[in-house]
């Protein structure tokens, strides 16, 4: 028989030729701090080695502080187990690279994605923190997008990915040399528009240049028409990298060409309603099959923006 692999939970070895450890689970409701720590010792007295108890959600995480200190442990952030984030560590340890145990040379994987919600949504308190500290890969939910009916409701200011630069050079060989340029761009621009929308709340959108107020369109183009999915309709419900690609540069293109036309004299109203504009929102409807329509959104792009510039120009 195969050896495993030893590990230990507290003072019990378990596997690599350890004695058999008897275990056993709770039944109860873990939020039931009282009824949980009551069963635990019962199955203590009878025997067991290891007791497991879920813990689904964070109300049965607050309950952990509870019990730990009627067993008198050593009491960590905020009363939580000082072993708390040992523990999570070692659930997300679980993922990666699996060799299968049996005769046959099988291979799998495992991806571990935790879901926590705190209460209020404050990430500040010691579970969110603790799962932060061990990810490499955060989505924080906005329940502001939520209510404005934007899917998927991912915060892009709060999340992020410390794979980023691990990817790079497969983004760059597989998509385009151009993806980490033009991802990096589409990100200053969502965190200048966090940044105006101050300056606006507080003196009105009057006080920004015309140029920051493309800014302002371009961010809403990038929220509205790329990062806003319709999972019910049959092209969006799914998007390939080289049609993301596409979508991106043709928003980000629209930016560069639009401060041309500015710095050429053009009107920001003339900029913003150019009828362009209606084909790049609906860039995300456009069929796999089809991809040769992002050219000539591209091309009547450049020559409405060169129209415009003309006009600015002789005025």
């Amino acid at each position: 028989m195969k050896k495993t692999k030893q590990i230990k939970i507290r003072d019990v070895l378990v596997g690599g030729g350890a004695p058999i450890a008897v275990q056993s689970m709770t039944n109860t409701d873990t939020r039931d701090a009282k009824a949980t720590l009551a069963q635990i010792r019962a199955l203590a007295d009878a025997g067991f080695d290891i007791v497991r108890c879920a813990v689904p959600d964070m109300q049965a995480a607050e309950a952990l502080r509870e019990m730990s200190g009627r067993l008198e442990e050593m009491p960590g952030e905020e009363g939580y187990p000082a072993y708390l984030a040992s523990r999570i560590a070692e659930f997300y340890e679980r993922a990666g690279a699996v060799v299968c145990l049996g005769g046959d040379d099988r291979r799998g994987s495992i991806s571990a994605i935790g879901a926590v919600s705190p209460p209020g949504g404050d990430i500040s308190e010691p579970v969110s923190q603790a799962t932060l500290r061990i990810v490499k890969v955060f989505w924080g939910l906005s329940s502001s997008l939520a209510y404005k009916r934007h899917f998927p409701a991912i915060d892009w200011l709060q999340s992020y990915s410390l794979y980023i630069s691990r990817l790079q050079e497969w983004f760059s060989d597989n998509v385009s040399p151009e993806w980490n340029e033009l991802r990096a761009k589409a990100m200053r621009v969502l965190q200048e528009e966090a940044e105006l929308n101050e300056i606006v709340q507080l003196v009105g959108v009057d006080a920004l240049s015309w140029k920051d107020r493309l800014t302002l369109e371009v961010a809403r183009s990038i929220r509205e028409d790329y990062l806003h999915q319709n999972a019910f309709d049959e092209v969006d419900t799914y998007t390939s990298l080289a049609k993301q690609f596409a979508m991106l540069r043709l928003i980000l293109e629209y930016q560069e060409k639009g401060n041309q036309a500015l710095d050429a004299g053009a009107n920001l109203s003339d900029v913003i309603a150019l009828p362009v504009r209606e084909q790049i929102g609906r860039a995300k409807y456009i069929p796999e099959s089809e991809m040769k329509r992002f050219e000539q959104i591209e091309s009547d792009l450049s020559s409405q923006c060169a129209a415009l510039m003309d006009e600015g120009g002789e005025g």
